[in-house]
C-alpha cells in the first residue's frame, strides 16, 4: 500500500487496531520528495525510537549528546524542513504542523534521555511509553500528510 492510500485509511480509521504504531510502506516511487527520502526520514525516527527504548528500558550506556538528540536540525528531516523545505513549502499549513510536531519529538527525546542518565528512570519510561511514542508516531503521520499536500498532482 502506497503512502496516500496508507493515509486515507488511516484518516478513516480503518487499519487494523494492529496498526496502532505507524510505520507506512513507502512505495518507491514515491520515496524521494524533492530531495527527501521518505523511507530514510521514517527509518531514522524509528531507529532513534528503538534507541532511545533500548537506553531506558534496558539500562545501555550511550554516548549520545543530549543536545543533538533535543535539536530538531540535525537529523535528515530537520535538515530538509530547514533548509530546502522551508523555503520552498513553508507557506503551507501542512508544513508549519510536521515543523512543530518534529521539534516536540526531538525536545521530548532530550529530555526523556536527559531522565534517563539522571537517574529518573521510572520518569524517563512514562515518557517513553506516552509523550515520546506518541510524538514519534505523530511525526510519520504529518510527515505523510505535509506530502500529500505538497507533492505535485
Amino acid at each position: 500500500m502506497g503512502l496516500l492510500a496508507w493515509l486515507r485509511r488511516h484518516d478513516a480509521g480503518l487499519l487494523p487496531s494492529t496498526e496502532t504504531h505507524l510505520e507506512p510502506e513507502i512505495d518507491p516511487h514515491e520515496d524521494l520528495f524533492d530531495g527527501l527520502y521518505l523511507g530514510q526520514a521514517v527509518q531514522g525516527h524509528l531507529a532513534w525510537k528503538k534507541r532511545l527504548r533500548d537506553v531506558v528500558l534496558e539500562g545501555r550506556q550511550d554516548d549520545v549528546d543530549v543536545a543533538q538528540v533535543a535539536s530538531d536540525e540535525v537529523c535528515a528531516l530537520g535538515q530538509w524542513l530547514h533548509g530546502h523545505a522551508r523555503q520552498r513549502y513553508g507557506h503551507l499549513p501542512e508544513f508549519a504542523r510536521l515543523r512543530k510536531i518534529h521539534a516536540e519529538f526531538h525536545l521530548t527525546a532530550g529530555q526523556l534521555l536527559l531522565n534517563s542518565r539522571n537517574g529518573q528512570r521510572p520518569e524517563a519510561e512514562r515518557m517513553l511509553r506516552g509523550t515520546f511514542n506518541a510524538l514519534s508516531d505523530q511525526v510519520q503521520l504529518e510527515l505523510v500528510r505535509f506530502y500529500a499536500a505538497a507533492r505535485p498532482s
